[in-house]
């Protein structure tokens, strides 16, 4: 398992959620994801990954072509790793 978050204004947050269809059409390797938004009016994306190279494939799919046209996002992805514990009720 692997573990990112995104912190980003809404208006930023709902256009990479929709380019990225993260979803109405979540890839594979997703386990979940959930976002929220923070008492700073900024929305928090929790992103959990079946392995670290499932990221990578997903970037090379999804992010990348848009990142080629238009340069990096102004608030990219924290990548912490593999949790210490995790919990998912079934």
């Amino acid at each position: 398992m692997f573990v990112e978050t995104v912190t980003s204004p809404r208006d930023e947050w709902e256009k990479w959620n929709e380019r990225l269809r993260m979803t109405t059409d979540p890839p594979a390797a997703l386990v979940a994801s959930v976002a929220w938004v923070g008492k700073d009016g900024l929305v928090t994306a929790l992103n959990v990954w079946d392995a670290p190279d499932a990221v990578a494939d997903f970037y090379m799919e999804r992010v990348g072509p848009f990142v080629q046209a238009e340069g990096e996002p102004p608030n990219p992805p924290d990548r912490h790793g593999p949790p210490i514990a995790a919990y998912f009720r079934r």
